[in-house]
């Protein structure tokens, strides 16, 4: 009986090899896929960093533009900033000067009407056909004076009244050769203590420019309510009060700001009227000041050299 063939214990024992082929074709195919995105990843990367850097260069040359722009606004907020100081210290010179005009043309107007002579409360027509005539006839039967030398007489161009009746009529300016009679004939008016026409009070007070006129009448109520007291008043020139107290103590303010705060004393509550502010304070109050400014002398010097820097050209930006 043959003997049975023994398998081989080395095959027997051997497991089938499978096929790599494929799966290291696999492994190759992974690789090439992930350099292929590797290399579609720096191509897109080095794209977008090109565009950033083209990004970025563009703003740094809208930088650069805005700075040389900023520079000129700069420049230009400077120079302007200047020439306003320059324009104000400019105008505030020349509110003085007009200032000062004006100060001049006041005292002016005022010598002007040192011969004239004002009489209030006349009744409108009651001079008749001619105020010279009545003018002298007034001065002679009243206060005694003959032969005053007028040289003109007439009615205010304007008033209140303008008929006959009427509660507030005209004003008559009179004027005088010289001022020695016409404070003659005021200090004869004055010694009384009134002076009746036809029943009815009349005054006699010197001729004054509007300005003045304004800042005496802020006196009016006070003295009213003095009167009323007993109390004697009198306004020196230009706006001064002087009040004679019962005691025989005068007391004189300068201006109707320092009357108020004076007259409480005496138990007069006066309105203090407001100080309108000029321009000159104004610009000076909201921090402008001009050379010199604390001296009033001077100014027409420096005014010159700010004006002509001022009407220099400005340099083309």
């Amino acid at each position: 009986m043959p003997k049975p063939r023994r398998k081989d214990k080395g095959k027997a024992s051997e497991k089938p090899a499978g096929d790599t082929t494929s799966g290291e074709e696999d492994s190759d195919t992974s690789l090439v896929d992930i350099l292929l995105e590797l290399k579609s990843f720096r191509a897109e990367t080095s794209k977008n960093f090109s565009e950033i850097k083209k990004e970025i260069h563009e703003i740094k040359e809208d930088v650069k533009e805005l700075k040389a722009r900023v520079g000129t606004a700069e420049e230009r907020i400077a120079e302007n900033q200047s020439r306003n100081i320059e324009m104000t210290q400019v105008l505030i010179q020349v509110l003085r000067k007009q200032k000062l005009l004006e100060e001049k043309c006041d005292d002016i107007e005022s010598r002007s009407r040192r011969k004239n002579l004002r009489v209030y409360s006349v009744p409108e027509k009651a001079e008749g056909n001619s105020m010279m005539d009545f003018i002298k006839k007034l001065l002679n039967e009243k206060l005694g004076i003959a032969g005053a030398h007028i040289e003109r007489a007439h009615r205010a161009a304007s008033g209140k009244g303008g008929h006959t009746g009427s509660i507030h009529p005209r004003s008559i300016l009179a004027r005088f050769q010289s001022y020695e009679e016409r404070q003659r004939v005021l200090q004869a008016a004055w010694s009384k203590k009134e002076i009746l026409l036809n029943e009815r009070r009349i005054y006699f007070d010197e001729d004054f420019t509007a300005q003045v006129n304004r800042e005496r009448a802020k006196y009016r109520l006070a003295r009213k309510e003095l009167r009323e007291r007993n109390i004697k008043t009198r306004i020196l020139y230009p706006a001064k009060l002087k009040v004679f107290a019962a005691d025989r103590k005068i007391q004189v303010f300068e201006s109707p700001e320092a009357a108020a705060k004076g007259l409480q004393e005496f138990g007069i509550a006066m309105e203090c009227p407001t100080k309108e502010l000029d321009l000159e304070s104004i610009l000076q109050a909201a921090g402008w000041q001009s050379p010199r400014s604390k001296s009033r002398t001077g100014h027409v010097d420096n005014l010159m050299p700010s004006l002509k820097k001022l009407l220099q050209p400005t340099s083309a930006s």
